[in-house]
């Protein structure tokens, strides 16, 4: 009986100051295998826009995996896999939203977090047909974080974004990290951002309150291809609006950011092509001088 009343005392000191009774942490961030995670929120932004919220546990101590997380994360801008397992096939989308509690969950020693990604939906596009008919509850999965684009504080010294559609997604990210990061104080961003209409536009409320608290250091220019328009420009990004958005570029200190439909990339920047690399500059800032240590596409 001894025996076992040490047993049962020592089991209970395992569950009151260990994790080692609790069940195992699932959807936890992976960057080398997929990894099912649930979604939380649905929100229309557009009529063919949408944002979503998935769920992103930790257990309640950072291990091996969740600081591989980490560094991956602070290096620049990341990215996530996101698979449709009816068809085996993948796209990488940008996240315009991260966040980690610290709260514990005592029961399940972990703690809870979301995942948030804006998604057009294309009539071809098999990836975002398949996120649009998930409802919350279902589960999709995931592999990631994974550098995209090597970034940190003061690395430049403005960033000219030039964006289209959601395409606004890694330039948010951006964005978000570089205004809230006190180590990046002196750096300025300028962001083009056209869309269809204004009701197109993704994130305006956010990005103008930015612009209002952040007036010194961002700045945001809407373009639309038809009005009506109050706060938008009914215009192109054409040579003349890009002349004039980066007027000011300094070559080995500021750099322009694409990412958009392949339309716009075509008459800007060139496309991006499959797979590794950047491709040459093409379109209005070949034009206007720019090369390719001067753009990087998205």
């Amino acid at each position: 009986m001894e025996a076992i009343g040490a047993t049962m005392a020592f089991l209970y000191y395992l569950h009151l100051h260990t994790d080692l009774l609790k069940p195992e942490v699932k959807e936890r961030l992976n960057p080398e295998k997929y990894t099912p995670f649930t979604l939380t929120e649905k929100e229309s932004l557009t009529p063919d826009t949408v944002r979503f919220r998935f769920r992103v546990n930790r257990p309640r101590f950072d291990d091996e995996l969740e600081k591989l997380v980490d560094n991956i994360i602070a290096q620049g801008a990341w990215a996530i896999d996101i698979k449709d397992h009816m068809v085996q096939t993948y796209r990488t989308y940008t996240p315009v939203g991260f966040f980690m509690s610290n709260v514990v969950d005592e029961e399940s020693g972990s703690r809870e977090g979301f995942l948030e990604f804006v998604v057009k939906r294309y009539p071809r596009g098999s990836l975002s047909r398949f996120l649009h008919d998930t409802r919350v509850g279902d589960q999709v999965e995931m592999r990631g974080p994974m550098l995209v684009w090597p970034y940190y504080a003061a690395k430049y010294r403005h960033l000219y974004m030039i964006a289209g559609g959601t395409g606004v997604a890694p330039m948010y990210q951006l964005i978000d990290r570089i205004l809230n990061d006190p180590a990046d104080s002196d750096t300025r961003i300028s962001l083009l951002y056209g869309s269809q209409t204004e009701p197109d536009i993704i994130y305006r409320g956010l990005l103008d309150k930015l612009a209002q608290t952040h007036g010194e250091r961002f700045s945001v220019t809407y373009l639309v291809d038809r009005g009506p328009a109050t706060v938008a420009q009914v215009a192109a990004p054409n040579m003349d609006t890009v002349r004039a958005f980066t007027r000011g570029f300094e070559r080995g200190k500021d750099v322009v950011l694409m990412c958009g439909p392949d339309a716009m990339l075509a008459a800007i920047s060139g496309v991006k092509p499959i797979g590794a690399g950047q491709g040459p500059v093409q379109g209005v800032l070949r034009e206007l001088g720019f090369t390719p240590a001067d753009v990087f596409k998205f």
